[in-house]
């Protein structure tokens, strides 16, 4: 009985370990940094543009391997692939803090950034082997709630419990290393591949790299995703990396000032899954797609303009409103007629490739605008993330397809 019972809801444990691998990597390991760079700059003698470059380091990797992880996982599958993954990611992540000076710190953050950049290339390919298609808008925005709450639990603690209790900085990304490796040799031990009778979708045999690389590529929708999430990516990464250090400069107390990034991943947590019901409500997920991006330039665009309460209501308010943006991408990605699951995590690792050139450029070039007053980089955020909306036009030939009911 027990034994039926584990294959039965085998696939929920999947989406456990999925969540563990996007919320200990990208989550957690990623965004304690942000936070610590107050400390980390102090220590090794860094000024603001430097400390851009390092955040932008880590989202460099990811415009090399960001395709490759699609490949890799359409190629060998999602156990071996997410096993050797967080292995890595929580030997590179602890790395980071042996750094003695930039070049030191830019390099381990690099190679922390070739796994992180790989999980939003595997993860929803995760979602479209397990589950049935009109479940995927909703298990993707539970597996970017995961991201969400390691996102909420790095900047919540990191600088102002974690480093005091452990004795700085370095100890703090030590710590941060240990729950990818832990989730690593669970997927090692525990994980499989789904048998035929549990595939829920079709087309999901490996692909040769080289039939998936050709095939992908010559999909113009799938540029078109990528290009909306390299303005996408461009502005929140630099966004995350700037808005404590600029809250600090502005003389709000430094675990304030940490807290808003806390309430900006608490705010996608309470409007992911409201959102994509939405977005099925409404059957449009390019429209909410759309709408999100013009909630990313309102969000940048305002906030060097409003007071301190206004801060905290700008932030909840329209992270809320878009806070199922990353999910919808991947979605659409998977949804175009001619990827499916069986070419899912190369489309979107194309897709994540792209958006990671945007999210290793915009950090230390926005950050250099900091010269012309401390806003500045905001607006330049914002206008980059408007140069999405006419991308929208290149999406016509992608039909939202009405979501069937949940059985």
């Amino acid at each position: 009985m027990i034994k039926k019972f584990w294959r039965t809801h085998y696939k929920w444990y999947i989406l456990i370990l999925t969540m563990l691998t996007y919320g200990s990597i990208a989550g957690a390991e990623r965004l304690c940094m942000p936070v610590l760079f107050k400390e980390i700059s102090l220590d090794l003698n860094l000024n603001l543009v430097s400390l851009g470059a390092i955040w932008g380091a880590d989202p460099l990797a990811g415009v090399f391997v960001g395709l490759i992880g699609g490949l890799l996982v359409d190629r060998f599958g999602i156990k071996r692939t997410l096993s050797v993954v967080c292995i890595l990611a929580g030997v590179f992540s602890a790395m980071r803090g042996f750094s003695v000076n930039f070049i030191t710190l830019a390099f381990s953050m690099f190679l922390f950034g070739m796994m992180a950049a790989m999980t939003p290339s595997i993860v929803p390919k995760t979602a479209s082997v397990w589950f049935k298609r009109q479940q995927l808008g909703i298990i993707n925005s539970i597996i970017y709630v995961s991201w969400a709450i390691g996102a909420m639990f790095a900047t919540m603690t990191s600088a102002t419990i974690l480093s005091p209790l452990l004795g700085g900085w370095r100890n703090v990304v030590f710590a941060m290393g240990i729950p990818a490796v832990m989730t690593g040799l669970l997927w090692l031990f525990t994980g499989r591949e789904p048998s035929k009778d549990e595939i829920q979708t079709a087309q999901t045999k490996t692909v040769p790299l080289k039939e998936a690389f050709w095939h992908v590529i010559r999909i113009k929708e799938v540029w078109i995703l990528g290009l909306i999430s390299l303005t996408l990516w461009g502005s929140n990464t630099g966004f995350i990396g700037y808005l404590p250090l600029y809250l600090r400069h502005a003389g709000w107390d430094p675990a304030v000032a940490d807290g808003v990034i806390t309430v900006f991943s608490g705010a996608s947590v309470l409007g992911m899954i409201p959102m994509i019901l939405l977005a099925n409500r409404l059957k449009s997920y390019k429209g909410m797609l759309f709408f999100s991006m013009v909630m990313t330039i309102v969000l940048m665009g305002c906030l060097p303009l409003v007071s301190d309460a206004g801060v905290w209501l700008l932030i909840i308010c329209t992270n809320f409103l878009r806070s199922a943006v990353f999910a919808i991408v991947n979605v659409l990605a998977v949804e175009i007629p001619a990827v499916g699951s069986r070419f899912g995590g190369t489309a979107v690792g194309l897709v994540t490739s792209i958006g990671m050139v945007g999210a290793f450029a915009c950090p230390p070039l926005g950050n250099s605008f900091e010269h012309f007053g401390a806003g500045m980089p905001f607006f330049f955020w914002a206008a980059f993330s408007a140069c999405s909306l006419p991308l929208f036009l290149g999406l016509s030939r992608l039909k939202d397809r009405q979501p069937k009911p949940s059985v």
